[in-house]
């Protein structure tokens, strides 16, 4: 009974611990999530990172060529980078201006060598 108590004491306690914690359930910087389709990208939904990214990239499960990167902020005008052209590949990537801290939704748009399109969108916080 009392290795029961002291159980559920713990949990309780990490449990309240966790929903304190801001950061609590959100992807580090480096982490990059894997969606149910195989993409992956760098920063993951979700991340919140200690300064402006230098770089975008997603990860497929075959080739694709990365077209643009829009980069849209509360009250701020939306940025789209066009990707300089490159062969098509499992990781494509595109240099990011500098961000200032702020939250942001990078929507992307890539092309399949065959002419297929896929796109997505990623949510991340700049610190």
């Amino acid at each position: 009974m009392i290795r029961i108590l002291t159980l559920s004491a713990a949990l309780a306690f990490a449990g309240s611990a966790a929903a304190q914690d801001p950061h609590a359930g959100h992807a580090m910087p480096a982490q990059a999530a894997t969606s149910q389709s195989g993409i992956t990208t760098v920063p993951a939904d979700g991340a919140m990172i200690s300064g402006s990214p230098e770089r975008f990239s997603v990860s497929f499960p075959h080739a694709m060529v990365l077209k643009t990167v829009t980069l849209t902020a509360e009250g701020q005008p939306p940025v789209v980078v066009s990707a300089p052209a490159a062969p098509a590949a499992a990781t494509v990537s595109v240099a990011l201006p500098r961000l200032a801290p702020g939250t942001y939704t990078a929507a992307w748009t890539a092309e399949g060598p065959d002419g297929h399109r896929m796109s997505g969108s990623v949510s991340f916080m700049v610190h």
